[in-house]
């Protein structure tokens, strides 16, 4: 299991600590205590067996952020960004996603991002 507390670091040298708040079925949720409840930040892991399309069996595994804001009108809008990887129980290596995922990584640049957020194709 992860530890209790997951720090974050995040943009212009700052840091964020999810503390656990609940843990049930394979799901974990931890969040900022720094944030007020009304803009509540959190971080979600989950791990589950899928079906796919093709009748194979597969691990699905998330890591999710959620951040909620309030403006000055009272109204709230949530950001998310996550993760989703799914691994197949046959055929595909833990080598091959790991490898996948130091891809990905590499691709979410803020050059990358930039393009991304504008609906670069």
């Amino acid at each position: 299991m992860f530890a209790n507390d997951i720090v974050l670091a995040g943009e212009a040298s700052s840091s964020t600590t999810y503390a656990l708040r609940s843990v049930t079925d394979g799901k974990s949720v931890r969040g900022d205590a720094s944030a007020s409840l009304g803009s509540p930040r959190t971080l979600t892991i989950n791990h589950s067996v899928v079906k796919r399309a093709d009748g194979t069996m597969a691990d699905r595994h998330l890591a999710r952020l959620d951040r909620t804001e309030v403006n000055s009108e009272g109204k709230s809008a949530t950001a998310s960004v996550y993760q989703v990887t799914e691994v197949p129980r046959s055929i595909v290596t833990e080598a091959q996603v790991l490898d996948m995922c130091t891809q990905l990584k590499n691709f979410l640049s803020n050059a990358n991002l930039d393009k991304l957020f504008n609906s670069e194709p």
